[in-house]
């Protein structure tokens, strides 16, 4: 019984899918060349042709059979996880061109768009049919390409970052405790040095020159932590063709006064209030280690809280200029881009800082405790 209703279910979500997509199709709006596939972390994936239209459910692993026996030669992901990396880089060996959101908010917004634009159209409670349709109408400016060097380096930089983030949480833990001999936790240097090697030793695999880069900025050869971290912000911000952009990606820098957005417009709420500020946290926290490291600085020192805050930007800036000269690639489309929200660019220099920059140095002072670090060469903050 239960069976039957949740196939009654899912028919009718369908049905309402194709129906959105013949009302958006009648007002002339552009769609990808392609298919569109809705990942998720644990369900399977829903793929939308437009030129059949066909919704399909497919499990993660059956995908890549799937789109290559349909002849398929463009899709368009909504977002990457850790777990589809393999999924994404078997369809880039078939030689399949995949393209990802650069922003998670590009489906809401294009919703956003249509009730405001198109009174006539109905957009349908929130699914996974309805998202894959959406997905296919997103904006052009919002489809970044992707290569194979670039899906084997982000896998290689979360597995850094998770070992990292745990690293910094388990030593947190242990500074904050007053007997930590009794907790069942225990830093293991090795695993960590040994998951940042890895991760630079792929980078210079497919980007031999990122030496130079670590040569500017001046990391000691033997610090392998600062390696990842730089390598980290390289790969997240070399394709970024505008400092502007790399810094509001950060957080580092906004407009003070944001300019007001029309009611449901993207990054805005239905009851007026401020719209969220959106940046890459994970970047952010990489540059202000990195500044933490390479100046021998102590967040939770005012004064040094007051020269990350001017050398961090700096310091970006200096990676981010020799990583276009080392690593700009001549393909065709955004390839390589950083996931995540890059930010609008704006004429002019740096205002100001923001005040999130502020946030995370004093979210990282607390990392701090009493009692000598044992991290090699580094201060994990």
């Amino acid at each position: 019984m239960r069976k039957k209703t949740n196939e009654e279910k899912e028919k009718k979500q369908r049905e309402e899918a194709l129906n959105l997509h013949r009302q958006l199709k009648a007002h002339g709006l552009v769609m990808f060349d392609g298919v569109a596939v809705d990942f998720h972390r644990n369900r399977p994936a829903v793929i939308f042709d437009p030129k059949t239209e066909t919704l399909s459910v497919v499990a993660r692993e059956d995908l890549p059979r799937f789109i290559v026996e349909q002849g398929i030669r463009r899709v368009l992901i909504d977002a990457m996880f850790p777990k589809r990396s393999p999924i994404i880089a078997e369809l880039l060996r078939h030689e399949i061109e995949v393209y990802v959101l650069r922003r998670p908010t590009a489906v809401s917004g294009f919703k956003a768009m249509v009730q405001r634009r198109y009174k006539d159209v109905q957009i349908p409670q929130k699914n996974d049919f309805v998202d894959a349709v959406c997905l296919i109408y997103t904006w052009p400016k919002f489809h970044r390409k992707i290569d194979l060097r670039y899906v084997e380096c982000w896998q290689a930089m979360c597995e850094w970052r998770q070992a990292y983030a745990l690293y910094v949480k388990v030593l947190q833990e242990l500074n904050a405790s007053s007997n930590p001999e009794k907790l069942p936790v225990a830093l293991d240097e090795g695993k960590l040095i040994e998951t940042a090697r890895s991760f630079v030793e792929t980078m210079e695999r497919y980007f031999p020159d990122i030496k130079r880069a670590f040569e500017e900025v001046r990391i000691p050869p033997d610090d392998i932590i600062a390696q990842a971290l730089c390598a980290e912000v390289v790969l997240e911000t070399y394709n970024i063709s505008k400092i502007s952009d790399v810094l509001e990606k950060a957080g580092i820098r906004y407009s003070p006064t944001p300019p007001k957005k029309k009611e449901g417009a993207e990054g805005g709420s239905e009851d007026g209030s401020k719209p969220k500020y959106i940046h890459d946290g994970k970047l952010l926290f990489a540059v202000t280690q990195l500044t933490v490291k390479l100046y021998h600085l102590n967040p939770r020192r005012r004064k040094d809280q007051k020269k990350i805050k001017w050398k961090a930007p700096k310091l970006l800036r200096r990676i981010w200029r020799c990583s276009r000269e080392l690593l700009v690639t001549k393909e065709d489309g955004r390839v390589g881009e950083a996931l995540g929200v890059s930010g609008p660019s704006h004429k002019g220099g740096l205002r100001r800082l923001n005040p999130v920059l502020l946030g995370a140095l004093q979210k990282q002072g607390n990392l701090i405790r009493t009692g000598a670090s044992k991290a090699l060469n580094t201060r994990p903050y």
